[in-house]
């Protein structure tokens, strides 16, 4: 029922900005959606689909109903359903499922990032050429940064980076990074993201402590900050595996910039089966997908700014600490 739901609202919501002339070939919108929604799920080929979903349809045709769907997609849903905590009442309500969920104040996402698979690129761009994409572990990736909030929605996704372009450096030149920086500079504090070590400690974005002493404030306060971050790597495993075209496996046979549409329209898909609580599949997936991040804590460039964001996470570390004091005695 929920599924069924979900469908008929996206159909309506396609069909608002569906602009195709009538062609003889003009398949029926309801099952350009089920195309669409069937390739995203499970990948592989095109020229495969119509015999999967028994319709006399070519890969000719799949190509241009894929094309289509997945740029109003990205276009039109992307802004709706995927959407970085911007106001004060969006903010509240993720800084209380965090709270809620995993004891961490504050917290207005997760920060993560992950490798989705392409074919070998062909054509050498400038700014990055194929080698770019030719990540550690030996296959050609795009390496997505997504934003989750505490129950696994996406809040941002940036597909727009091949692998070998480190998480840091997509963050730095992020929006979602301008706009917290900005918000700081106004005196709107006590507001962040976690990231795993990969990523600058600022104020605005707090990373573990790697180096922490067994059984220490400092201990107990990345044993918090790794819990609550999770979510965001279950959410990346929970998202390729409704999805399964971005699994590694299946490899996107497609240019980066046709790659990357798919990908923002399986984040908006994704939003849109947690909001109308379509079950999520089970998890069967043996993917490694460790990022290339090291353990080496990533200078936020800025010296006063590294400095305070020291300083802000020297007083949460306090505060976790004293929380964990405060019900043991």
């Amino acid at each position: 029922m929920h599924k069924i739901k979900a469908a008929r609202d996206l159909i309506e919501e396609i069909q608002d900005f569906i602009e195709e002339p009538q062609r003889r070939d003009t398949v029926a919108l309801h099952l350009q959606v089920f195309i669409c929604l069937h390739f995203l799920g499970h990948g592989g080929y095109q020229i495969t689909v119509g015999q999967e979903l028994n319709l006399a349809v070519s890969q000719h045709v799949v190509s241009r109903i894929l094309k289509n769907i997945c740029n109003i997609l990205t276009i039109h849903l992307l802004p709706r359903h995927v959407r970085f905590p911007t106001t004060d009442e969006h903010v509240r309500r993720v800084k209380d499922r965090f709270t809620e969920n995993f004891n961490f104040p504050n917290v207005i996402g997760v920060i993560d990032g992950t490798h989705v698979a392409i074919v070998t690129p062909t054509i050498d761009d400038p700014n990055y050429p194929a080698v770019a994409y030719l990540n550690r572990k030996g296959y050609y990736s795009i390496n997505v940064q997504a934003t989750f909030d505490a129950d696994m929605i996406l809040l941002n996704v940036n597909a727009r980076y091949p692998c070998a372009t480190h998480d840091s450096a997509i963050w730095e030149v992020s929006t979602n990074n301008r706009h917290l920086r900005r918000r700081y500079l106004e005196g709107q504090r006590n507001t962040w993201l976690l990231g795993d070590s990969g990523y600058p400690l600022q104020p605005w974005l707090m990373t573990p402590i790697t180096d922490a002493a067994p059984n220490s404030p400092e201990a107990h306060y990345t044993k918090c900050h790794v819990r609550a971050r999770n979510v965001g790597e279950r959410g990346n495993g929970m998202w390729k595996e409704k999805f399964r075209c971005l699994k590694k496996d299946r490899v996107l046979h497609y240019k980066h910039a046709a790659a990357g549409r798919i990908i923002y329209s399986c984040a908006v898909l994704h939003n849109i089966c947690r909001f109308y609580n379509v079950p999520d599949p089970e998890d069967s997936s043996d993917e490694d997908d460790e990022n290339d991040n090291n353990d080496d804590e990533r200078n936020a460039g800025d010296v006063n700014i590294s400095e305070e964001g020291r300083l802000v996470r020297r007083r949460l570390v306090e505060i976790l600490w004293n929380r964990a004091d405060n019900r043991i005695g």
